[in-house]
Formats: structure tokens, sequence, C-alpha cells
């Protein structure tokens, strides 16, 4: 339930209607597909919930359909910088599309992250909606902008749902087709941001229309003999490592106006002159994406990971064993593809499992070199590693 006991007849008014429309905003037709939480070393970061027309546990007829979908952030932990956040959509895209849909798609991808220049804090919900001409990109129920085109969403969830979603959990609670754990769901509908937050959220999101446009750009046409390939998903499969091929669907899957807010008190004053400190990451000014340095780190990270397919292997002791397991790691190399650093952010339930995706991602090194179209000293990347077993 929202709460609207203790805000102030001033200042924090439209924010009372604006959490009110966010306590009660969804689309209409859809119901709630499934949740999952998403943890990182050991901590949960959000619960995550999908939304649908028709309830089911088929990842690929939710991706098909072109009813009204909607997939949902609630953050558990304190903070969230928005360079993580967008960084966990840009690479599941990266893992989870073909050369030819990032490249489509890459303009709507850079409107896409750079909207995401607020860091999230427990409490915040974070919502993307596909109708059905459009999707639309709101936090705590303020909106964030549009993307003109619905195949883009589909290609969004294709992250969550995919070939390679953040852990193979966290997409089959997704797909519970409406069977959902009554605690998670209490717990779910609890989370929703203090009326203060809403308000700091609608002021920084006025100063940054007024101060940052946003960054378009004509996508260069990529060929088929130029593009670097796709790397498909890189999972372990006993007795030997297979690729399963990334799915092709049968149609085409590229799988604010706000209320203007009244004046703050004037005693309230210094709180919202420093918004952009509290709400925004400092190291976000200068990261605006444009669709060519998007893409160009997209095909950059599907090569990495195409790479890193040739030194995976299956431990011994863990197909003696029949364990399974998958494993997250965020790996840093430097310009000419050198390691620099490999750490562990989410660890296999048997440490044989976890210590085999280590080796691997150093025995990799030198990975392939940072192309000239990337600035920067070194680059790093997500390498999600899933070993399972097959009859």
């Amino acid at each position: 339930m929202c709460n609207f006991k203790h805000l102030k007849q001033t200042g924090y008014l439209i924010a009372a209607l604006l959490l009110q429309i966010l306590c009660s905003h969804a689309i209409a037709n859809t119901a709630l597909n499934g949740l999952s939480i998403h943890s990182q070393l050991g901590k949960e970061q959000f619960i995550a919930g999908l939304s649908v027309t028709t309830l089911s546990s088929s990842s690929r007829a939710i991706l098909l359909s072109s009813e009204e979908k909607q997939i949902q952030v609630r953050v558990l932990t304190d903070r969230i910088s928005a360079r993580s956040f967008k960084r966990m959509w840009i690479e599941g895209m990266a893992i989870n599309a073909s050369s030819s849909e990032l490249t489509q798609h890459a303009q709507q991808m850079a409107d896409f992250s750079n909207l995401l220049k607020i860091k999230l804090i427990a409490g915040d919900i974070f919502t993307i909606e596909r109708s059905s001409d459009n999707v639309t990109v709101l936090l705590n129920g303020i909106k964030l902008g549009e993307i003109p085109d619905v195949t883009f969403f589909d290609l969004l969830l294709r992250t969550w749902i995919g070939p390679v979603p953040l852990s193979s959990d966290f997409r089959d609670n997704l797909l519970a087709e409406g069977s959902i754990d009554e605690g998670l769901r209490s717990r779910f509908d609890s989370i929703t941001p203090t009326d203060e937050r809403v308000a700091l959220v609608q002021q920084s999101l006025r100063n940054i229309k007024k101060r940052i446009p946003l960054i378009a750009s004509t996508v260069p046409a990529v060929s088929a003999s130029t593009a670097p390939a796709i790397a498909a998903p890189p999972q372990i499969v006993a007795p030997a490592p297979t690729i399963p091929e990334i799915p092709e669907p049968a149609a085409p899957v590229d799988v604010v106006t706000a209320v203007e807010p009244t004046a703050a008190p004037e005693e309230e004053a210094p709180q919202l002159a420093l918004l952009d400190a509290d709400l925004m990451d400092e190291e976000e000014e200068d990261l605006d994406f444009t669709a060519e340095s998007l893409l160009s780190q997209q095909l950059y990270i599907a090569s990495l990971k195409r790479w890193s397919n040739n030194y995976l292997s299956y431990p011994k002791r863990a197909l003696e064993r029949s364990w399974q397991g998958n494993v997250r790691l965020s790996i840093t190399v430097d310009r000419g593809g050198k390691v620099n650093s490999v750490e562990i952010i989410e660890e296999a339930k048997h440490p044989t499992l976890t210590k085999a995706a280590v080796k691997a991602a150093k025995k990799a090194s030198p990975f392939p070199p940072m192309p000239d179209s990337i600035s920067g000293n070194d680059f790093t990347f997500t390498l999600p590693v899933v070993f399972r077993l097959t009859n």
C-alpha cells in the first residue's frame, strides 16, 4: 500500500499524485507472469517482475507475442549505479541478439541507455512497458522517455528470458505462468519510493532535459563480411561442450510531459539544489552513447564471449558427480586484450565449477584487442558460464 499521510500540503503535493499513479499504474490488460530476485556477490539487488497479457511458461511464446507486456525492477539494495544498470542491458543484448539485430536497433539502444542517468536506490521502481505502438520507460511513475518501436521491448526482454539470462533460476521464476510465491509477491508489492524521492527524481529529470540533449546519429551499415560474428551463448554441456543457437523466431523479434511540480517551500530549496549530487553518478555526465559507439561495444563484447568459448571445459570431477551450476565473471582487459583482472560476481554452488570458469578466463588471455572505435585504456565485460549436463 502507498502511504500519503505524511505528505506536506505544498512542495510534495504533485509527488503524492505521481506516487498514487505509480501505485496503480500498469497496463490494464496484463497480469503478473512471474517474479524473480537478482543477486550479485550474495547480495540481493532487485526483484524483477514480468507482466503479460496471456500467461505462459514459454519464453518463445512471450517473446513472439505482440500483446501488451511490462517488465519492472523494484530495487532492494542501497544503490545501483547508472553505469552498472545500463551495462546489464547492453551486455545482455550483446549475447542474446544477432549482429543484424544489434545493428538494426543500435539507435534505440543508445536512446534507451542515455535515459538511464539516475542512480537507483532501495525502493525505486523502474518500469518498461510495451503497448500496441511504443515502448515507455518510467522511473517511480515518471516518464523518462518513449521509443517508437515495440520490437525493441522484446529485445530487452530477451536479456531476462532469452538463451543467456542473468541466471537460469532468474529466467525460470519469471516464466512461472502466474504461479508466484505469495510471500515474494507481498514483498514486491511493498516496495515503493518515498514521497521525497519521487519529487527529487521529477526535479532532476527537468534539470537533465535543460542541460543534456539526447544524442542521435545515423548507424553505419554493417555488412556480413565486416561485422564480427556474434558469439553463441557460452555454455558447457557434457560430455562435450556444445553451443546452442540463439533461437530465431518465425516473426521478427528484436529479441514527459509529466505534471509540473509545485514549487517546494522556501526552507527546502537547499535540498532541491543538491539534486544532481544526490541522484546522478558523476561519471555519467560524459557517458552519452551514440549509436555507433554502442554498436562497437556490443559487437566487441560478442567477440570476447566467442573467444572465451575456446577455453571452457567441463571439470572431470564435476562430470563424475553430475554437478551443474552458473558462474558470472567480470573481466577487464587492456587495449591489447591482455587480462588485467578477473572478478567473481556470481559463484556456482560447487567451487570446482567456479574455479574452472576463472581458470578458463585467465587461460584465454590475450583476448581480441580493443578496436580503435572504443576509447580508454581498458575494457570490462561480464562473462556468463553455464555448466549443464545433457542426456
